[in-house]
């Protein structure tokens, strides 16, 4: 089987320590365990998710790919069915912010023995930020990845103290305001550029709520660009 990874995933693959064992909830189609093993970076990974069904693709592709002996899968709701397998690095991608704060909340007792994760919620992203911090890790570092017109963050999170001072810092991600990330700088755009759109349609209602909207609208677009005359 011929495995060519979205720059997506293959930037999340990336940030896997060498020599790591990997779990990777949510996985679908196995493409993250498979490159982890093919690559050399892993030499045990976790392929974990909620439906038989993709699970059951996984399990095709992972033996056509050769690697059924390096990865293992496993049907889980989360980490539930982790047991006490050694983990390294935990990888949630896929899906949005409030699912994986509820993975992550739910399989508490398992993290006091991860070292590292690596998650990229689609949706709600400030909910992950202050969770991961409640759970007792920082955030090292934050990426963001655009494929056509859709945008990705990736957070990598290793065990530590951290606290942000500022919502702005939760909502909009802490460094990533502190770097020139450029993909997020077109990401900030974008977003304008909706809050525009959507409060021209506003507009045209003229009701209570739509003017209430505008307002708010105008708030977080002000924000937004702040944020951008943040970055460096």
């Amino acid at each position: 089987m011929k495995l060519e990874l979205t720059k997506r995933l293959e930037r999340i693959a990336s940030y896997v320590p060498q020599g790591d064992i990997v779990a990777d909830v949510g996985t679908d189609h196995g493409y993250i365990p498979i490159y982890l093993v093919k690559k050399d970076i892993s030499v045990k990974v976790y392929a974990m998710d909620i439906a038989k069904g993709p699970l059951e693709k996984a399990e095709k592709n992972i033996e056509e790919s050769g690697v059924q002996e390096a990865v293992e899968t496993i049907l889980s709701d989360g980490l539930k069915q982790l047991g006490d397998r050694e983990v390294d690095t935990l990888i949630i991608a896929g899906m949005g912010g409030m699912l994986i704060k509820k993975i992550l909340s739910e399989g508490k007792h398992y993290l006091e023995n991860i070292p590292r994760l690596i998650l990229s919620p689609h949706l709600d992203i400030e909910v992950v930020r202050k969770e991961v911090h409640k759970l007792g890790y920082k955030i090292t570092l934050e990426d963001f990845i655009r494929e056509g017109q859709k945008f990705y963050p990736i957070l990598v999170c290793d065990h530590g103290k951290e606290k942000y001072k500022k919502e702005v810092e939760y909502k909009y991600g802490k460094s990533l305001i502190e770097s020139s990330h450029m993909e997020y700088r077109e990401y900030l755009q974008v977003l304008i550029m909706k809050n525009m759109e959507l409060k021209r349609q506003l507009l045209l209602k003229n009701t209570l709520a739509s003017r209430i909207r505008i307002m708010q609208l105008d708030k977080e677009s002000e924000t937004i660009c702040e944020v951008g005359k943040w970055l460096k």
